[in-house]
Parts: C-alpha cells; sequence; structure tokens
C-alpha cells in the first residue's frame, strides 16, 4: 500500500488535488486526494516521480506513506 499525502506551504492538508505517480516501469497510478489531503494505492514501493496538479513534486523511491508539498 502507498498513501500520497498532500500538504500546502504550511503543512495543511490540500484536499481534490490530483496526484499521479510515474513508475519507471511506464505504468502509472492516479488519484485524487481526499479531505485529509491523502490518497493511496493498492500497490508494491518503486522508483518513481510523483506528480501534483501535473506539477513534479518528488522523484526517488515511493514506498509506505510520503508527504509532498503541492
Amino acid at each position: 500500500m502507498i498513501t500520497i499525502e498532500v500538504v500546502d506551504s504550511r503543512g495543511r492538508p490540500v484536499s481534490g488535488a490530483d496526484v499521479q505517480i510515474s513508475w519507471r516501469s511506464w505504468t502509472h497510478s492516479t488519484g485524487r486526494t481526499d479531505s485529509r489531503g491523502r490518497v493511496s494505492w493498492n500497490v508494491s514501493s518503486g522508483s518513481g516521480t510523483v506528480y501534483v496538479d501535473g506539477r513534479k513534486v518528488y522523484d526517488g523511491e515511493v514506498r509506505g506513506s510520503l508527504r509532498v508539498r503541492k
């Protein structure tokens, strides 16, 4: 299970953000954050790039829970 938590510059959850993980294997996981700023997928960890509302916010190992800033 992978959970991405999206926060704003003050550390507050961002709801309704479009989140995409672009995995190195050329597959994608997409979703939208809930009221707590979180979106989860039942996938294995791996190397990938995380985008929030189309902007790259993280590149590297994606596993467990990851907090990113919008």
